[in-house]
């Protein structure tokens, strides 16, 4: 008797994600090249991980990603962690392989290829790293390789910026922790390159209208990079506009970590055209 073929469940695993343009990206590159997969949001609470997690496996859910605030927590629920996350210490991307749970990191690949696709290079930078979460994680580890004369981490929390820090000494000698609200926070900014906001500061319906740093901080030399993508221009970038320096959105590293997730789901490579459309249509 031959098995149906039956359609693959993929989705996001979060708080607080109704706005997500997830399943909006997953749901066309499916349906561009051709895979009977479906996204979906999943909206869960701290003390229903380990139940999500689970039911990946019960259901029989191809893979999910995973945001705020789950990044770090949900590793203690997989069976094989990709040798980088290890490293990282946080998962946005869960492959379920032949009933084991995988954990991947694709905001690492996708801060990489948002980079490289706005021509921003970190040799001999100075940089603001603004947020000590899962993908500030990634953007750390990504810098390591980077030859970066400096980075200044702050965070609104102290103790989470002392652990990213003490995460990757190893790894890069020159990290420095500026306290949230100090003058020399702002300092920090004004002699760095590259201001990258990887917190949540600018988010549409959640902290729209706050900034992680000050207007007269920016100078037009400066680059300022947001991983929040929704609004396209937040207040942050809004700064930036202002101060004539170069901005980019966090739309960008959204879709290509997200491109990233797909593949490893189905195996299958998105060519850069498809991802070029689909930046342009969200």
């Amino acid at each position: 008797m031959n098995s149906i073929k039956r359609d693959k469940i993929t989705g996001l695993i979060g708080q607080n994600i109704q706005g997500s343009l997830s399943p909006q990206i997953h749901n066309y590159l499916a349906n561009i090249m051709g895979q009977k997969y479906h996204y979906f949001l999943f909206d869960i609470e701290p003390e229903e991980l380990k139940k999500a997690v689970e039911s990946i496996k019960t259901l029989d859910i191809r893979g999910v990603n995973v945001t705020i605030p789950y990044k770090k927590d949900v590793i203690q629920y997989l069976d094989l962690l990709d040798q980088r996350v290890k490293k990282i210490g946080a998962v946005n991307t869960i492959v379920n392989e032949k009933d084991k749970l995988v954990g991947y990191n694709t905001d690492l690949d996708g801060f990489d290829e948002m980079a490289y696709s706005k021509g921003i290079t970190f040799d001999h930078k100075k940089v603001v790293l603004l947020g000590a979460g899962g993908a500030a994680r990634a953007i750390m580890y990504y810098l390591k390789d980077q030859n970066i004369d400096q980075i200044y981490l702050s965070n609104r929390t102290m103790s989470k910026a002392e652990q990213v820090k003490n995460d990757f000494n190893e790894l890069i000698d020159n990290i420095s922790i500026v306290k949230w609200d100090s003058e020399e926070k702002e300092s920090a900014v004004k002699e760095s390159d590259i201001i990258i906001n990887a917190t949540p500061l600018g988010m549409e319906n959640r902290h729209e209208e706050q900034s992680p740093v000050k207007l007269e901080s920016i100078n037009e030399e400066q680059i300022l990079i947001d991983l929040v993508y929704n609004p396209r221009v937040t207040k942050f970038l809004s700064f930036g506009q202002k101060r004539n320096a170069k901005i980019v959105s966090g739309i960008e590293m959204l879709v290509y970590q997200a491109v990233g997730s797909f593949e490893l789901w189905t195996n299958e490579e998105v060519e850069y055209h498809v991802i070029d459309e689909l930046i342009k249509n969200l």
